[in-house]
């Protein structure tokens, strides 16, 4: 998936605690194949900060980051919904909200489906967003709020913009126990190209963002890149090593296939939930 990296971030997946019991006696399935990333130079912070962000958990254990942008709707990456089946999805997939600790806490709802973007390319991760369907609602729940996605067709370039998780903080470290924040720069498209040409594709739907020393890496895929009380990317993936030189890279929602995609969904789910109600 992560072009250089993509053998290093699969090798540190958490595997062995997946061996055993699983959830309600049954055996654990083995995990879905994916690449997550963790917060590089970040502080610790409250989930009453940052409620919309969620954990993606397979058989109980975190995978991805996520984020509630609708009363029943996760976003997340592409990647971190590849290699789940239907029966996967229903049975070893659920989304955790409203506790700071890793896997532990909060509130577990289950997932009921999972929609890709119709365009997304697993070689290249090309449109790296999927949307996830809960059993329940994030709405009137404890430190659960919802975030919405950027409806401009523009990214603040040169700004700071907020993102979270709990990925490791150092290379070959485990997940860190309590949610962690980073303030990381917004880059402009040019110097993104510029810096990243052999990874970026012609769509636009990639965006960079970060600093020297400090980006996600391994725990942390899936999760939100926030500016203005508004997500405007996803994590992705990186070029090279965690924390280098070399940007990070987002999905970015301000890309019009994007926005469109996402909007549809919570479209779609806002009628379902009014013909549920009226019977």
């Amino acid at each position: 998936m992560i072009r250089g990296m993509m053998a290093p971030l699969l090798q540190l997946i958490v595997v062995a605690a997946i061996a055993g019991e699983g959830v309600l006696g049954r055996e654990a399935a083995p995990p879905p194949a994916r690449a997550t990333g963790r917060i590089v130079g970040g502080w610790e912070v409250y989930i009453g900060q940052f409620p919309y962000q969620l954990s993606l958990e397979y058989d109980g254990y975190h995978i991805c980051g996520a984020s509630a942008v609708a009363p029943r709707l996760a976003l997340t990456a592409g990647h971190c919904c590849i290699g789940t089946n239907e029966t996967d999805v229903s049975v070893w997939l659920t989304v955790r909200g409203g506790s700071s600790t890793l896997e532990e806490g909060g509130i577990v709802f289950p997932v009921k489906k999972l929609v890709i973007h119709p365009d997304y390319d697993d070689s290249n991760l090309d449109f790296d967003v999927c949307v996830l369907r809960i059993g329940g609602t994030f709405q009137n729940k404890s430190n659960i709020g919802i975030i919405q996605p950027t409806s401009s067709g523009t990214i603040p370039s040169g700004e700071l913009a907020i993102v979270t998780g709990w990925g490791a903080t150092e290379s070959n470290g485990n997940f860190v126990p309590n949610l962690r924040s980073l303030a990381v720069k917004v880059w402009s498209t040019k110097n993104c190209t510029d810096q990243a040409a052999n990874y970026m594709t012609s769509s636009g739907s990639m965006m960079c963002a970060g600093s020297v020393g400090r980006s996600f890496c391994v725990g942390d895929s899936g999760g939100p890149l926030v500016y203005d009380q508004r997500q405007i990317g996803i994590v992705s993936f990186l070029i090279n090593e965690c924390g280098g030189t070399a940007p990070a890279i987002y999905t970015r929602l301000s890309h019009r296939s994007v926005r469109d995609f996402i909007r549809q969904q919570i479209n779609n789910d806002q009628r379902r939930m009014a013909q549920a109600a009226t019977g």
